[in-house]
């Protein structure tokens, strides 16, 4: 007899698993998806050293750690690649929730999400943005040329900042 039920519950757990259903989040709560969209790469070189991420064989170098901050609070990493999505999930509370992600080489990013009381599933989809792009924009918008005239010269004079 135990026999029989070892195996039921070895059988309800495959079908599980194969259909692919997800629990429920808790009473009040919603399932966060989040998804990471990087730029794209500078093309693959040869004989370059690739790694196995989640059954992908990824680049190393494309792999990228964010962090992740939740209210305030760290909440942890997961990785992004432009090649492949990593979607890690999250259950949160229904309410306002401010979302912090952080990525070396890439301008941070805040979201401000309302999570739904339903059970359902929410999909955030962060985009992220190259750190030198966002520089280059906030240094020209700080440059003012000055112009003086000495003689029949001219001469511009450019403030840094």
């Amino acid at each position: 007899m135990k026999t029989w039920l070892g195996m039921f519950a070895i059988l309800a757990v495959a079908v599980s698993s194969a259909t692919g259903a997800e629990p429920l989040p808790p009473e009040g709560c919603s399932r966060i998806k989040l998804t990471f969209v990087l730029p794209p790469e500078l093309p693959q070189k040869p004989n370059q050293t690739m790694t196995n991420v989640g059954g992908l064989v990824l680049p190393m170098e494309s792999i990228r750690p964010v962090s992740i901050f939740i209210d305030g609070q760290f909440t942890g990493h997961t990785l992004a690649s432009p090649y492949a999505p990593m979607r890690p999930d999250i259950h949160l509370t229904a309410g306002e929730h401010e979302f912090d992600f952080k990525c070396d080489g890439f301008a941070p990013v805040k979201i401000k999400l309302t999570v739904l009381a339903n059970q359902c599933t929410q999909y955030l989809i962060v985009k992220m943005t190259e750190a030198s792009n966002e520089k280059t924009a906030v240094s020209k918008t700080k440059t003012k040329a000055k112009t003086h005239v000495v003689g029949r010269d001219i001469f511009e004079e450019e403030n840094v900042k």
